[in-house]
């Protein structure tokens, strides 16, 4: 795809997602092909890696002006949540790599010329919760030390954002930008679900990181960077908003990919120990797919309600209010915890038989009850979050608003 280097009208970004999520969706059957290799390797597979960079989707959040796509929140979403039709953990490090994209893409010119001037396949991995600690040398560069957990995809990115913890309390924290060579990955990541993502730990021993290379962590956070790069609408609005929103599509394509999986089982399995020579027949099956589905829906229509508030107020250059991000922070919740209601139903649907371990539904049982537990998608935060704003309480209790 040939993409013209300048911020896309609605049509532009309309025809780019029409686009990607075709190709997305050619992607399925070789990803899950690739899923058991993933839980085996516990790591998204070379193959599967090959084939996800190949096909483009390693540049959803590279800038246009590298040769990337400068996706929109709605159509990474799309995206990455038709990649989970085929495997979650795939789709996971499409979406963490559109992430340490995003924030490698607030960077001066240099840094973004040294991740993707060469190649803009270059994937950007991603710890973002302080750890570590730097010091700043005599001419303004950052030393860095520590260790930081769950860098998903870490095994196929060529570079990783890592959130530095401040020196001292009047200090924010500081996101430094580090070429993996340079650190050392830990082999820590072993889980029930979620396993093919790789999310091992990093680990930086006095790594040396030009200032270029460093943003003020608050300072992405309040959009202080929202204009540093002409044509870029992503980078204008509510970064830990988007950051933590598109968590939740791979959760939406584990859902559908569920559904798919119980309405085909429940159309030629009887019902054990019933007159019932397929589920189908049985209402209660009926009653329980008819629920699942519009749990399904229910996700999807709360995810991309708040990817569309996000991608608006992107194409407006203009930052969301408290109340608007505390609402996708809501959105985010439900979505999640939506989704994972409808993989609860359809599991119990398919009987016993979905948890053998050849059943791709018992991995998507597990992979979204370990997604759906990430720390920006907790339901009750979000709750909490969207509660005080709607009675106009200011104190929040954390700053991924």
């Amino acid at each position: 795809m040939n993409l013209p280097l300048f911020s896309p009208s609605s049509a532009d970004e309309a025809g780019v997602r029409a686009e990607l999520t075709a190709a997305a969706g050619k992607l399925v059957p070789i990803l899950a092909g690739q899923a058991e290799e993933g839980e085996r390797l516990r790591r998204v597979s070379d193959d599967a890696a090959h084939a996800l960079r190949e096909a483009g989707m390693f540049r959803l959040g590279t800038p246009r002006a590298f040769g990337g796509f400068g996706a929109g929140v709605r159509t990474s979403m799309e995206v990455t949540a038709e990649l989970a039709l085929g495997d979650a953990s795939a789709a996971w490090i499409a979406m963490i790599y559109t992430g340490g994209s995003l924030v490698a893409s607030l960077m001066d010119d240099r840094a973004r010329d040294e991740v993707w001037g060469r190649n803009p396949d270059a994937a950007v991995a991603s710890s973002l919760t302080p750890s570590g600690g730097g010091v700043t040398t005599e001419d303004g560069d950052l030393v860095v030390s520590g260790r930081w957990g769950w860098a998903s995809g870490i095994d196929h990115a060529r570079w990783v954002a890592l959130a530095i913890a401040p020196g001292a309390p009047d200090r924010p924290p500081l996101i430094a930008l580090v070429p993996v060579e340079e650190v050392t990955v830990e082999d820590t990541w072993r889980v029930a679900g979620m396993v093919g993502t790789g999310s091992n730990t990093v680990v930086a021993d006095g790594v040396r990181v030009p200032a270029h290379r460093t943003l003020d962590m608050g300072g992405v956070l309040a959009g202080a960077y929202a204009g540093r790069h002409v044509g870029e609408p992503r980078s204008a609005v509510a970064v830990a908003s988007m950051l933590a929103l598109t968590v939740v599509a791979p959760m939406l394509g584990m859902a559908r990919a569920a559904l798919d999986l119980a309405l085909a089982t429940a159309a030629r399995k009887p019902m054990s120990l019933t007159v019932y020579e397929r589920l189908a027949d049985s209402p209660s099956v009926q009653l329980a797919v008819a629920d699942a589905a519009s749990l399904v829906d229910t996700a999807q229509l709360h995810a991309y309600r708040a990817a569309d508030d996000l991608d608006h107020a992107a194409a407006e250059a203009r930052q969301l209010t408290v109340a608007e991000r505390a609402r996708v922070r809501m959105d985010t919740a439900v979505a999640a915890i939506r989704s994972r209601e409808a993989v609860d139903r359809l599991v119990s649907v398919s009987g016993a038989s979905a948890f053998a371990l050849a059943s791709p539904l018992q991995r998507i049982w597990r992979d979204l009850g370990t997604a759906s537990r990430h720390g920006v998608v907790n339901p009750d935060l979000g709750r909490e979050i969207y509660g005080r704003s709607l009675l106009g309480i200011d104190a929040q209790p954390t700053f991924i608003i």
